[in-house]
């Protein structure tokens, strides 16, 4: 079991990971679930669709059509 410690200001958080934790690699996005990749090409971008579930690859232009905002979350 790994532990890790972080000091946060006066505070002290230690996490500790089990040591049976795998991590899933894929060599390609095409292994992926979830991924439909037809007719993909140089230049796409990949798009979530709410209708299929999948996401999907799309040109790079007509992405950006459709984009009013990025909202890249809070950190």
């Amino acid at each position: 079991m790994a532990k890790v410690t972080v000091k946060l200001g006066s505070s002290r958080v230690v996490t500790s990971a089990a040591s049976q934790s795998k991590i899933a690699t894929a060599t390609s996005l095409d292994n992926l679930s979830g991924v439909d990749l037809t007719g993909a090409q140089n230049g796409y971008t990949l798009v979530y669709d709410a209708t299929s579930g999948n996401f999907q690859a799309k040109p790079a232009s007509e992405v950006a059509q459709n984009v009013s905002a990025i909202d890249g979350g809070t950190f």
